[in-house]
């Protein structure tokens, strides 16, 4: 059974596809709640809404901080490799390392809005880790590149899959967060991220 953070404001119809009860708190619960029903006649306690936001807090945000960061850290890899000595490891020409940045952004919008509409049709809490779990192997796989081909080839797959991850980590923020606080963990989001960019 769930328990809804929303309490009775009037007596509401009751329809064949909502059952409300009240417990003592007079906060009501939902057993059954079909695809179409609204829920017009309740507000937010906000004191339920609060330990709720509370805990999807410090359980969701901190995990996609960290895959935040390692997100930033794969787009991040090829300016602090050039400062090392990619350039002459590879041979690459002068404009080799300029092609290398920008190959990564052309799968980048390409398939970001597919691999959006897959995190909305099977939920981004299945996606995500996909994603992080194939960036995370392309990175480990530029530590065998012999030459700009082979860079070349995994920046291109790098671009694919991390094009959707932002998107994704906001829509999957806004399947849990309720309306009232949407705006402060968008906000929090931000914070986080803006500076790594």
């Amino acid at each position: 059974m769930f328990k809804s953070p929303f309490k009775k404001d009037t007596d509401p119809s009751m329809s064949k596809d909502l059952k409300l009860e009240t417990n003592s708190e007079d906060v009501v619960e939902v057993t059954d709640l079909s695809e179409g029903t609204t829920i017009d006649n309740y507000s937010i306690d906000a004191a339920v809404e609060k330990r709720l936001v509370r805990k999807f807090d410090f359980h969701i945000l901190p995990v996609l901080a960290v895959m935040y960061l390692f997100n930033s850290l794969d787009k991040s890899n090829l300016g602090n490799a050039k400062t090392a000595t990619l350039v002459s490891d590879l041979h690459l020409k002068p404009n080799d390392y300029n092609t290398l940045v920008a190959i990564f952004f052309v799968p980048y919008v390409l398939t970001a809005p597919f691999l959006g509409i897959l995190g909305k049709k099977y939920g981004p809490s299945r996606v995500l880790p996909i994603m992080m779990f194939c960036f995370g192997i392309l990175t480990i796989c530029v530590t065998a590149v012999q030459n700009f081909s082979g860079l070349f080839a995994i920046r291109w797959f790098l671009g694919m899959s991390e094009s959707a991850f932002f998107p994704l980590v906001i829509f999957y923020q806004t399947t849990f967060v309720f309306f009232l606080s949407n705006s402060n963990c968008l906000a929090l989001t931000a914070i986080q991220i803006l500076p790594a960019r």
